[in-house]
């Protein structure tokens, strides 16, 4: 017995360094193109991140993503716990209909976070009347997870956070300055899709809901699915099928919504001006979703639709690269801001650019950890 509890240890102990000496052999590598992100690089020994604790973190992070074969052994993984019947996979569930929902549980939710950011958007929206904007032009629109409107797509023991609580938070802080898609999507889901299959996003029929709703909350003109021409591009795999990896996962069409205009548009990124809103080139690409202004940026303007002397401020996530297109047409000037990378000031843009309109536009579950919007509060009271 004990010469096999020694085979063990030493058939244990060699897998071990052979998996070390692997990742310590193979080039690391600098961005995922699977995951869309980049990954972590061999830490800094220093005696500061030592005491502080954030070597070990970054070490830690570092054999994680710099695995020997990292997304094959994801995909064994998830194989495995498939066969073994198994709906939950990397925070992901695997849902009917061949849907992936994140798993956002109560434990995730960080109460003293997401009340603080709903204590922001307040005062920012009451800094912005003192700035001489109307408190009517002011939005707060917080996108419903797939996870709540979805919910008959969940397996039976499925486990996610109270988001009505949350929205009743919301509701009790901003009160007719939100604006609450819940009962719209809830409806419209039993004929539309609204959230790609693979991926943590809305579809553009969903944005496009989405901006129906805002255009109805503000009492202006609400445009139609039918003033679109729509462009199908098939083979989307999104965010949530990067954390699975299963070959057998449904794939999504990503639709383009055009109008007679939309090429004719000035949008600026990356320090250069682009004739439209999709980057076409990154239909190639495995993120499909980065066709909205080729991904996320620090500021985007947009220029060229009605000359109506309405200008839109837009402080946003991920979410909103979808809506943009559609809110285009409407407004003079479009200044969508993500204050995950922009580190400008807001308040000099409103100032700047005349700004009159304002939509605080997040996904629920970013918006409740997001903290980053202090940036917004911090700034305002300057």
């Amino acid at each position: 017995m004990k010469k096999q509890n020694i085979v063990i240890i030493i058939v244990f102990s060699a897998l071990l360094f052979g998996l070390g000496l692997l990742v310590w052999l193979t080039p690391d590598q600098d961005f995922s193109e699977n995951e869309n992100r980049y990954l972590q690089k061999l830490p800094e020994l220093t005696a500061d991140t030592v005491e502080s604790g954030e070597f070990g973190d970054e070490v830690e992070d570092y054999l994680s993503d710099q695995f020997w074969q990292r997304d094959r052994w994801t995909a064994i993984r998830s194989r495995i716990k498939m066969l073994l019947q198994n709906k939950d996979i990397g925070g992901v569930y695997l849902c009917s209909d061949g849907y992936y929902i994140e798993k956002v549980t109560e434990n995730d939710v960080d109460e003293e976070r997401l009340q603080k950011n709903l204590e922001t958007v307040r005062q920012f929206f009451d800094r912005c009347t003192e700035l001489g904007l109307s408190a009517d032009h002011l939005t707060f629109m917080p996108v419903p997870t797939p996870g709540y409107i979805l919910q008959d797509k969940l397996p039976r023991y499925a486990s996610l956070f109270d988001e009505d609580a949350v929205f009743d938070k919301m509701t009790a802080l901003l009160g007719g300055q939100l604006a609450d898609l819940r009962a719209d999507f809830a409806k419209a889901a039993a004929d539309e899709q609204l959230y790609y299959r693979t991926d943590h996003h809305w579809t553009t029929a969903g944005a496009l809901l989405g901006y129906q709703c805002y255009r109805t909350a503000m009492g202006l003109s609400v445009p139609s699915a039918a003033d679109y021409t729509v462009e199908h591009h098939e083979g989307f795999r999104g965010t949530l099928y990067s954390k699975v990896l299963d070959k057998n996962a449904a794939t999504d069409t990503l639709e383009l919504y055009r109008w007679g205009g939309d090429t004719a548009l000035t949008v600026t990124y990356d320090n250069a001006d682009h004739a439209g809103c999709y980057d076409m080139e990154k239909l190639e690409r495995k993120d499909m979703y980065e066709v909205f202004f080729g991904g996320n940026w620090g500021i985007v303007t947009i220029t060229g639709g009605e000359k109506n002397d309405r200008r839109l401020l837009v402080l946003k996530d991920s979410y909103a690269n979808a809506l943009l297109p559609f809110a285009a047409a409407d407004y003079e000037k479009i200044v969508a801001v993500d204050l995950r990378y922009y580190l400008g000031s807001v308040k000099e843009l409103i100032e700047q650019e005349g700004i009159t309109d304002v939509l605080v536009l997040y996904s629920t579950s970013a918006f409740m950890s997001d903290a980053k919007i202090d940036r917004l509060r911090l700034e305002m009271a300057k």
